[in-house]
């Protein structure tokens, strides 16, 4: 049996999301005059853009993840609002994980591009609120060390790169686990 752990889903503003990363914003519109913010986005790798497809689905989650190399950065190009969950980043050891009162979810705004810090913990799937799913850009790096655990059960898994590593490493993390994290709406 697991533990529930309610995740209220609160406005994603500068302010609130300022621990776990940065918002795009544009601040200034002036009529007549291109403007161009720099945002700050930083890789250890080369930069990958690839696009993700996230259907419409549960409420409820059990993994977090977080990347040490990349200040990774979405953009909803579609469809259904979405939420994200985060954590603040913690140590680089993989012991080193968020209590689970301590993850929040964030209903993203609709056009407003954002990155997580680096190290910060973050659901692997952004849970789109309607029935018709939602495409997001991603900006992400190559290699992309990536350390996933699992609430559930406590099983910690280190890639040293997601999307090329055929072996990562498993371990089981000290403690206690028996958590799944659901979306309070």
């Amino acid at each position: 049996m697991h533990r529930v752990q309610s995740v209220p889903v609160e406005p994603m503003t500068a302010e609130a999301f300022a621990p776990f990363g940065t918002l795009y914003l544009m601040h200034e519109r002036p009529a007549g005059e291109r403007r161009t913010i720099r945002w700050p986005f930083e890789c250890d790798g080369r930069t990958t853009v690839s696009t993700i497809w996230q259907p419409a689905g549960g409420r409820e989650f059990t993994l977090l993840e977080r990347h040490h190399d990349v200040t990774q950065a979405f953009v909803q190009i579609d469809g259904d609002p979405a939420v994200v969950c985060v954590a603040a980043p913690t140590g680089p050891q993989p012991e080193s994980i968020p209590r689970p009162e301590h993850v929040r979810a964030f209903l993203i705004p609709s056009g407003v591009p954002y990155a997580f810090h680096r190290r910060v913990w973050h659901s692997l799937d952004r849970f789109v609120l309607g029935p018709t799913g939602a495409t997001f850009v991603i900006l992400n790096t190559e290699p992309n060390p990536t350390q996933v655990v699992d609430y559930a059960d406590g099983a910690c898994t280190l890639w040293t790169d997601l999307d090329a590593d055929p072996e990562p490493a498993r371990r089981r993390l000290p403690g206690t686990f028996g958590v799944r994290f659901e979306l309070g709406l």
